[in-house]
């Protein structure tokens, strides 16, 4: 099998087809959950402070909601090897919340290491200049490119 590799660029038609998949998302319906930008081996999200993201009070985005942005940003920074497909899944992720994020929240995603198996990501996510949390992962790749 051969290794993946990150593209030179992103094309404009990848870019827009995950966006309206990520619109049609039913478990992030309602978040606010918005792509800013996507290059090739790094993406960066972005989600409302709103009572669909909160902890009860509004005291801050709830840990899980910024767990599930970790994961997705960093799913969608990966994706970029592979035109925008997502032939991978999540064997591990570890969150190391840093603040508490009272407000939106953007996620950085970028590709540490990528294999024909395997890619680990690092995703950082602050609430404006504030670094609120700190999540890597691990993803299993799961079938090979269709061109490989």
């Amino acid at each position: 099998m051969q290794k993946p590799e990150l593209p030179e660029r992103v094309s404009e038609e990848v870019l827009e087809r995950l966006r309206a998949g990520f619109a049609r998302f039913p478990v992030v319906e309602g978040w606010g959950l918005e792509i800013l930008e996507l290059e090739p081996g790094r993406a960066l999200m972005g989600i409302r402070a709103s009572e669909r993201t909160t902890n009860p009070g509004g005291e801050g985005v709830n840990g899980g909601v910024l767990a599930a942005l970790g994961d997705m940003c960093s799913a969608l920074a990966l994706s970029t090897a592979f035109e925008g497909a997502m032939p991978f899944v999540t064997s591990d992720l570890n969150i190391r919340y840093l603040e508490p994020a009272r407000g939106d929240v953007e996620a950085e995603a970028k590709v540490l290491r990528l294999s024909h198996r395997s890619a680990v990501i690092v995703c950082e996510l602050h609430c404006g200049v504030e670094l609120v949390a700190l999540c890597t992962s691990h993803f299993a790749v799961t079938r090979k490119r269709a061109d490989s």
